[in-house]
């Protein structure tokens, strides 16, 4: 009894050692950093929701639980910057104590679980600093894998609702969440099902099945019938057919717009009357539909895309951790040498496994972003937690110099990545640098109104004019209607400008290739900003 007591207060000390570390480390940096551009735009639609644009703020592209958890911190009028840093913080500490819960799922020893848990500090700390949308969705999971993976799963008819209730939060996290919750609910019962002997508890795994799925229905079937009657189609989301109609075959793929028309097909009007850039709703964007099965050259392009994609999920996989590859493997042997009637039955071996082809094969269709997999990097520290724990009770690892040095490789392998991807997103960072230079143009200029931007293409490892022009129209309190289309005359380009009423241009970078007629209008910042002319085009 001591000695099991003993274990719980060092798994326990650790988890608030973590927990503290995270929280200090949130607070202390990188505040300006995750104010994202996918940020401003959840903010938008809040902003909506508290002036009563409830026609504007239901969207069916972006999911709206973050718009729903910033509107008590606007409403109280806190700023932005605290707005996004404590949701972060909030999301940081929930997913490291749902890990921790999580990790009692793989029945590994208290030691383990320990050295499971000092990762999550760098890896999380990243995560704050990508997309607020995909950390959400990441806490979430966290909770429902708990609750799914759990040995007596069957034997309550609460943990069905509950799962169904994550799964619904999920949705509204993020629009994928839908299908997998919907898939992966149907798998893991089946698998309960499966692992269950006795009539009773297959018949208790099929009414927590049905449950589930009547919970998830009725929540989620909510927000469907509200986006559905506001595009007047049935749809459970926008965001896959505008991602599918970005992968066709005349798109570009190997820069910052990734094939979609918004960035290279000219100036795109703001969705509605109080949205502020055209990604706020790109459900209204003129987008090329295509079939991959349309023709010989469509399908050979999403093959070449497929293929594309396996190699771009496998770099992933290395980025979360150099032993990934030997973790899946090590698992797929783990899986091999259960016997037949005993699979079902090791949740800790075969619930993660299919939780991670599952997850990972439902991004594949379409294309892989680091942010999309994270659930997938906590069950890789997890499942690695699992075989470092089979390795060091092995007869291969009783010396004990050895288990230390693997100890600190597996710790080392998920630390490098996060910790220099962080020092890197901490090195010129766009959202820091239009936020503050947001606040300048305002004060110094007091620039609000239509504003437009010159094209310039630029490699995927810097950010163009669209994505800096729209992060500054936010803070601007302006509207973006995006760039010039690619070797645009300068008769269109004045044309177009006229049509959608453009109060300021900006054009970004080489002076030299100022079109003529902007001679005419006053370049309010007198050449005192390095690489960029803002041209008032109403006076």
């Amino acid at each position: 009894m001591n000695s099991l007591a003993r274990k719980f207060n060092s798994s326990a000390a650790t988890l608030i050692i973590v927990l503290i570390a995270y929280s200090t480390l949130m607070i202390s940096s990188y505040h300006y950093e995750r104010l994202t551009g996918d940020a401003t735009l959840y903010l938008s639609i809040a902003e909506k929701y508290l002036s009563g644009d409830f026609k504007n703020a239901i969207n069916g592209y972006w999911g709206p639980l973050l718009s729903w958890l910033l509107i008590p911190f606007l409403y109280t009028g806190s700023s932005h910057l605290f707005a996004i840093n404590s949701l972060n913080l909030l999301f940081g500490l929930l997913t490291i104590l749902g890990v921790w819960r999580l990790s009692y799922r793989f029945e590994i020893n208290e030691n383990i679980r320990c050295i499971i848990l000092v990762p999550l500090v760098p890896i999380l700390l990243f995560i704050s600093l990508i997309q607020p949308m995909d950390f959400l969705l990441l806490c979430i999971l966290v909770y429902y894998l708990n609750v799914i993976f759990r040995k007596d799963y069957p034997d309550r008819l609460s943990y069905a609702a509950l799962s169904g209730f994550l799964g619904a939060l999920a949705y509204f996290a993020k629009p994928f969440g839908f299908p997998f919750f919907i898939s992966h609910f149907l798998l893991i019962n089946a698998c309960h099902y499966l692992g269950n002997s006795s009539g009773k508890s297959k018949h208790k795994v099929l009414r927590n099945a049905l449950a589930g799925f009547v919970i998830f229905s009725i929540l989620s079937g909510a927000w469907i019938a509200l986006i559905s009657n506001k595009y007047d189609q049935f749809t459970f989301s926008n965001m896959g057919r505008g991602v599918m109609a970005s992968l066709g075959p005349d798109s570009l793929h190997n820069t910052l717009e990734k094939g979609d028309p918004i960035f290279f097909e000219g100036f795109f009007a703001p969705p509605n009357e109080t949205a502020f850039v055209i990604y706020e709703d790109p459900s209204y964007a003129r987008k090329k539909s295509w079939n991959p099965l349309g023709s010989r050259n469509a399908l050979k392009h999403y093959i070449t895309n497929l293929t594309e994609n396996f190699f771009e999920g496998l770099r992933i996989l290395e980025f979360f951790s150099r032993l990934s590859l030997a973790i899946f493997i090590a698992y797929l042997l783990l899986i091999f040498v259960q016997p037949p009637g005993k699979l079902f039955s090791r949740r800790d071996i075969l619930y993660p496994f299919l939780t991670v082809i599952l997850y990972t094969g439902g991004y594949a269709p379409f294309h892989f972003e680091t942010r999309y997999l994270w659930i997938i990097n906590i069950l890789l520290l997890l499942m690695g937690g699992k075989v470092l724990d089979e390795l060091l009770q092995s007869n291969f690892m009783k010396n004990n110099s050895m288990k230390n040095i693997l100890i600190v490789m597996f710790i080392i392998s998920f630390v490098i990545s996060p910790v220099k991807a962080s020092i890197e997103t901490g090195r010129n960072n766009i959202n820091r640098e239009m936020y503050i230079f947001g606040k300048d143009l305002s004060a110094q200029y007091d620039i609000r109104g239509n504003i437009a931007s010159n094209r310039q293409q630029v490699l995927t490892s810097t950010h163009d004019s669209w994505h800096k022009t729209f992060r500054l129209a936010y803070w601007l309190k302006s509207r973006y209607y995006g760039q010039a289309r690619k070797n645009i005359s300068e008769n269109d380009l004045k044309s177009e400008l006229i049509r959608h009423n453009i109060d300021y241009y900006f054009l970004w970078g080489d002076p030299d290739s100022t079109p003529q007629f902007l001679n005419q209008f006053r370049e309010i910042t007198d050449g005192e900003v390095p690489g960029l002319k803002i041209y008032q085009m109403n006076e």
